[in-house]
C-alpha cells in the first residue's frame, strides 16, 4: 500500500524528477538538498524513472539482469536498515536493471522503505492533487506476451523479468485523467532528427528507427499526460507532443545521477493545475 501526499491544492508545489539512479541514492540526495539550498525552496516530493536499484543485500544482486562489473549493492541497504534517512517521499518505477526478485513481490507497489515507495509493474497514484501513471520495465519483444513468476525466478535468466508486458499496458491505457507518465524506455519519435547527433555523442551507433517504443507512444497518445518522464538513455533531453488538438505533452529525459545536475528536473504544479519545468530563468 503506497500512501500519497495530500496537500492545500490552493498552492504552488514544487517536486522533482530524477534520472537513473543505479544505486547512488547519496548523490541524489545531494543533487535534492543542492537544489533547494540554492532557490531557498522546499521539493514536496520526488519521482524517479527507473534503474534505482534498491538492494537490500547480496542475495538480491543476484536477481538484477546487468553484466556483473556493474552488480554492486549500492547506498539502499544504508536507507533499509534506518541507518541512514532520505527525507522526500519519492515515487520510483521499475528499469531493466532492477533486483526484480525482490521488487516482484510487491506488483500493485508498496513502500519498500521510510520515504522509498515503489509502484509496481504499472499503477496509478495520486500525489499533491496530481494524477500519476507508472510503468515499469523497457519493451522486448521475446517478453511481451508472458513473464514467469516470480517464484520461478531461479529457473530462468534474469532477462525473463526485465519487460512490460501487454496485459501491464492495457491495464495502463485504462487509467483516466492522467497528470504524469513515468516509463523507463524512450517512446518513438520523441527525439527529432536533427538532435539525434546529441544521442550519438553518447551512443555512435545509434539509429533513429531503433530509439524508442512504440508502446510508450502509446500512452502518451492515450493519456494525454501534461508531462512524460523518461530515463534510461542517460541524456538530458526536452521534447514535447501534441497529445490532443488544444493540448500539448511536455517530454523530459533525464541524464542518470553520476552525471550530475542533468539528472535533475524540478517542476511548479500551480494552483491553476499547470505543471512548468523551474529554469535558471523562470525561478521566483
Amino acid at each position: 500500500m503506497i500512501e500519497t501526499i495530500e496537500k492545500n491544492t490552493h498552492l504552488d508545489i514544487y517536486f522533482a524528477a530524477v534520472g537513473d539512479v543505479h544505486g547512488h541514492i547519496y548523490k541524489m540526495l545531494g543533487l535534492l538538498q543542492k537544489w533547494e539550498a540554492k532557490h531557498q525552496q522546499k521539493l514536496d516530493f520526488v519521482l524517479q524513472v527507473g534503474d534505482f536499484e534498491p538492494h537490500r543485500h547480496e542475495e538480491d544482486l543476484v536477481t538484477m539482469d546487468a553484466p556483473t562489473k556493474y552488480k554492486k549493492l549500492g547506498d539502499f541497504a544504508n536507507f533499509y536498515h534506518n541507518q541512514a534517512r532520505f527525507t522526500y517521499p519519492l515515487y520510483f518505477i521499475g528499469g531493466n536493471h532492477e533486483p526484480y526478485g525482490f521488487l516482484d513481490y510487491f506488483p500493485q507497489g508498496q513502500e519498500i522503505a521510510p520515504n522509498f515507495n515503489y509502484l509496481g509493474r504499472v499503477n496509478q497514484i495520486k500525489v499533491c492533487d496530481l494524477k500519476i501513471v507508472g510503468v515499469s520495465g523497457i519493451y522486448k519483444p521475446e517478453l511481451f506476451s508472458y513473464r514467469p513468476s516470480i517464484k520461478a525466478i531461479k529457473s530462468y535468466s534474469n532477462k525473463k523479468y526485465i519487460g512490460f508486458t501487454e496485459v501491464e499496458i492495457e491495464q495502463a491505457l485504462n487509467y483516466q485523467d492522467t497528470d504524469i507518465l513515468i516509463m523507463h524506455e524512450w517512446a518513438t519519435d520523441i527525439l527529432k532528427k536533427e538532435d539525434l547527433d546529441k544521442l550519438q555523442q553518447r551512443y555512435s551507433n545509434a539509429r533513429y528507427e531503433q530509439i524508442g517504443n512504440e508502446y510508450a507512444r502509446l500512452l502518451i497518445e492515450a493519456l494525454q499526460p501534461k508531462l512524460v518522464l523518461f530515463g534510461h538513455m542517460h541524456l538530458k533531453y526536452r521534447s514535447s507532443m501534441q497529445v490532443a488538438s488544444d493540448k500539448i505533452g511536455n517530454i523530459c529525459c533525464l541524464a542518470n545521477v553520476q552525471q550530475g545536475q542533468d539528472a535533475l528536473a524540478v517542476f511548479k504544479k500551480t494552483s491553476q493545475g499547470k505543471i512548468i519545468e523551474v529554469t535558471e530563468q523562470n525561478i521566483e
